[in-house]
């Protein structure tokens, strides 16, 4: 009798578990589109300061010193543009072809409603919401990607000619950076 009543009461702990996580994908579903509507007006404000200070920041990368830091404010800020398109474009999505397309977008790894809200903009011929994704798109890799090779350059530097090794007199010979090492 007190198998019986364990493995009842396993099999109630399941259920219950079963539907705590449907209730809860049904409150993320439902609250986080809400939240991630009340907080885009901010996030894309954010992402247009970040924008001008990118375009600041870069031109400080002409010195090396500053490198590293103009790294890390790019990297930093294409989380922000991330943050950014990935709101817009569960927005698209969902305005555009519902709440099926957004559950299967974010079954895709969460970052599905980005694409697919690209494809709806394309179906329904909203060009400027596609180029405006697109473009989003490719700022948040695109800072991703040169402030990550900053912040690389900088350690390969310091790995490449560390200051305890060298021997006065000795000459350093730069290496020449080609396209292949920004991969």
């Amino acid at each position: 009798m007190k198998n019986i009543l364990k493995s009842i009461g396993g099999m109630l702990l399941g259920i219950a578990i079963f539907v705590a996580i449907i209730v809860a994908i049904g409150l993320f579903f439902v609250y986080g589109t809400k939240i991630a509507f009340s907080i885009e007006p901010f996030i894309n404000w954010l992402a247009g300061i970040l924008f001008v200070i990118d375009l600041l920041v870069l031109l400080l990368a002409f010195s090396y010193k500053l490198r590293p830091f103009v790294g890390l404010v790019l990297f930093i800020s294409s989380y922000v543009f991330g943050m950014s398109v990935w709101i817009y474009g569960l927005a698209v999505t969902l305005s555009l072809w519902g709440f099926g397309a957004l559950v299967i977008g974010l079954f895709l790894g969460g970052i599905g409603v980005v694409p697919i809200g690209m494809l709806a903009a394309i179906f329904h011929s909203h060009w400027d919401i596609f180029f405006t994704l697109l473009i989003t798109l490719v700022l948040t890799y695109g800072t991703r990607l040169v402030g990550a090779t900053l912040v690389e350059n900088d350690e390969n530097e310091l790995n490449e000619h560390p200051s305890e090794d060298f021997i006065e007199g000795e000459t350093i010979e730069h290496k020449t950076r080609t396209w292949g090492d920004l991969g």
